[in-house]
């Protein structure tokens, strides 16, 4: 009994060790909503000028140990490859401040206080569509953001089945 009992401790202490890291994704998507259009103006070739499409700001962090090297890739948001550059943040705890009401600034926490490790993913890209292998394919299908990143010269995934919706900002 004791032999069986020290082989699954000695099992799960090593399983831990040669594991995937455990990494946390926080993500957030905001409608950016373009101003009014111009009435009566038109471009140097007599078109009429049209109204710019709305377009969405991705507010997406990851955070792990401290100890640990990790170095994201890749990121799918429902369905499409964006590639990214990262930041490391130094302090926490993240907050996004939404002033649509004038007066009553509105604070969201996009990242709680932490000990461990932020980085900051900014989406630089869309990349073309690519072929997906079966597993990336089955991740994207089922979660809507897929982060791609290397640990220990491996490549690994970290899902977040829904992203939150943050208040949408208007141009003018």
């Amino acid at each position: 009994m004791k032999k069986i009992l020290l082989f699954f401790m000695v099992f799960s202490i090593g399983a831990n060790l040669f594991g995937q890291p455990i990494v946390k994704i926080f993500a957030f998507e905001q409608e950016n909503l373009p101003g009014t259009k111009p009435t009566g103006v038109t471009d140097e070739n007599g078109r009429a000028i049209k109204k710019a499409a709305a377009k969405k700001n991705y507010f997406i962090f990851l955070t792990f140990k401290k100890s640990y090297d990790i170095r994201p890739v890749k990121i799918f948001i429902r369905g499409k490859s964006f590639s990214i550059q990262t930041t490391t943040l130094k302090k926490t705890p993240v907050e996004y401040t939404n002033n649509t009401v004038v007066g009553n600034p509105e604070k969201t926490v996009l990242v709680p206080f932490t000990k461990n490790r932020v980085l900051e993913l900014n989406i630089t890209d869309t990349q073309a569509e690519e072929k997906k292998s079966g597993s990336i394919r089955n991740l994207t299908e089922k979660n809507d953001v897929v982060i791609g990143y290397i640990w220990n010269k491996k490549k690994y995934f970290a899902t977040l089945e829904k992203i939150k919706k943050l208040e949408p900002v208007a141009n003018e």
